[in-house]
């Protein structure tokens, strides 16, 4: 289990990484997290007319070490980044690798059987259909 202080000192320090100002001013007076940063890829969930569609940036990560589970309501897609290195001691490392896991949560909308995934220059694309009848109904009162 994380330290969610560690966990949050991570996440604040991968934010000021992304502004130069930032990094600059306050990156110096923090302290450093205790393990180094584990790969979790950046997702969008977008809603399109057909059902939703997941995009998780993973460059660097072959197709093979990918697995896209579907397991009762939730959608696991799981895999290992691996460490482009070869044996060398970095000076500097801001490229998180290893194992990654994120789940989601499936809404009840969506045809299991017919979910599809495809990988396309380090973006994997996961196409969740919406079923025919979760679209916006008046029920009548009784």
């Amino acid at each position: 289990m994380p330290d969610t202080a560690d966990l949050a000192l991570r996440n604040l320090q991968r934010l000021i990484a992304r502004d130069p100002l930032l990094r600059d001013i306050v990156n110096p007076s923090l302290p450093d997290a205790k393990r180094q940063a584990r790969f979790s890829p950046d997702v969008d969930v977008l809603e399109t007319d057909k059902g939703w569609r997941l995009l998780l940036e993973l460059p660097g990560v072959p197709r093979d070490s990918i697995a896209v589970e579907v397991s009762g309501a939730r959608l696991v897609v799981s895999g290992k980044k691996p460490d482009a290195r070869g044996g060398l001691s970095a000076r500097v490392s801001e490229r998180s690798t290893g194992p990654f896991r994120r789940e989601f949560l499936l809404p009840f909308q969506v045809i299991q059987e017919s979910i599809r995934a495809r990988m396309d220059n380090g973006l994997l694309t996961v196409d969740l259909p919406r079923t025919s009848a979760a679209g916006k109904r008046t029920v009548p009162i009784e």
